[in-house]
């Protein structure tokens, strides 16, 4: 319930222009990763300063509450203070939804952390958190390893996936699956969603793309000049894409399918049409911050602004100063993305999913 009113007060805000306190957190907790990703430049920031356990946790004290966390990285599982750091981020912030976006290259420490945290298991919380474990996946078997740069990525991740299914049940948890769509993988998008429909799997989509943000994947280089952009698919290549997004229409979660319908739906448009239907305003900056490993804060995923210093600065001065509103200015103005990451915190905690679906 506490959630659901949190919301609320969340669409009133944004609709009247006022800031509350984020409610949504996404948290880059290391650049470190054990794949090496052709789209992705993690390998390139892997020696870049990152919060000690207690930074981190000093830093998570400052929030008034937080309805979401999104654990992200690099590879959070890389972090042997993961744990330590979820339950004192859970103790202090009274988080209600908890996901961790994970390579699943290391099954078993996921598959103990997932048990440990699981709702039977935390007696020493008031409340059980849902925890939403996402592993990536960009094609089957040998096309995922050549996508992620290790030999047998696709086996540990596959296993990682399918320890995950036997804990969900009456465990407070939510699996599924991410897939980043590019030119090497569009003929894999429909064996991974028999793949996700056999084992009752939601599956993300995104595309793509090579973008001065936050990953640097703009660099020069030979691997960085490979890297398709989003607009660089062929009218077939795209025909296909929209043909295996409209085929996906299964959920097996009813939250989670509301959400997937509204995204495909502007993917596909946007794709196919040039159309930006359905869309939302953003709410990075405002209802959403994202925080990076050495705790400074970025506009975004799509932008490598940085906007304050959490070592430098408290949450309060940075979010209620005036430094920050020529930020949100920028995001105010900016035409959107449809990065998934970003627009689906915006569309609920804005209300243009609800809209949407009416």
């Amino acid at each position: 319930m506490k959630l659901y009113l949190n919301l609320a007060k969340h669409i009133l805000y944004h609709n009247l222009g006022w800031i509350p306190y984020p409610s949504i957190c996404t948290y880059l907790i290391t650049w470190r990763c054990e794949l090496n990703c052709y789209m992705c430049n993690i390998p390139g920031l892997q020696d870049k300063t990152e919060l000690d356990t207690q930074q981190a946790k000093s830093l998570f004290e400052q929030f008034k509450g937080l309805d979401v966390v999104r654990i992200t990285g690099g590879e959070p599982f890389v972090r042997k203070d993961l744990e330590e750091i979820v339950e004192h981020i859970l103790t202090h912030c009274g988080t209600s939804t908890v996901v961790l976006n994970t390579n699943g290259y290391q099954s078993q420490r996921v598959i103990e952390f997932a048990r440990g945290m699981a709702a039977d298991g935390r007696g020493t919380l008031q409340r059980a958190p849902t925890f939403h474990y996402r592993v990536s996946l960009d094609g089957m078997g040998d096309r995922h390893d050549e996508i992620r740069g290790v030999k047998g990525a696709f086996e540990r991740a596959k296993e990682t996936l399918e320890g995950l299914v036997r804990l969900r049940k009456g465990k407070g948890l939510c699996v599924g699956v991410n897939l980043t769509i590019s030119r090497k993988n569009i003929d894999q998008i429909e064996p991974l969603q028999d793949f996700c429909q056999r084992l009752g799997l939601d599956l993300q989509y995104q595309v793509a793309r090579r973008d001065r943000h936050l990953y640097e994947n703009y660099q020069e280089g030979e691997r960085q000049m490979e890297l398709d952009l989003f607009d660089s698919f062929s009218q077939e290549e795209i025909e296909r894409i929209v043909e295996c997004l409209s085929r996906d229409t299964k959920s097996f979660d009813f939250k989670e399918g509301l959400v997937k319908r509204f995204f495909n739906e502007g993917l596909k448009n946007r794709l196919l049409y040039g159309k930006r239907q359905p869309d939302t305003p953003c709410v990075a900056l405002t209802s959403h911050i994202r925080i990076l490993p050495d705790g400074k804060v970025p506009i975004c995923i799509q932008s490598n602004t940085r906007v304050g210093d959490l070592t430098r600065e408290t949450l309060e001065e940075l979010w209620f100063g005036q430094k920050i509103e020529r930020y949100r200015k920028i995001v105010r103005e900016c035409p959107g993305c449809w990065m998934p990451c970003d627009v689906i915190p915006s569309a609920i905690y804005t209300g243009s999913l609800f809209k949407a679906l009416l």
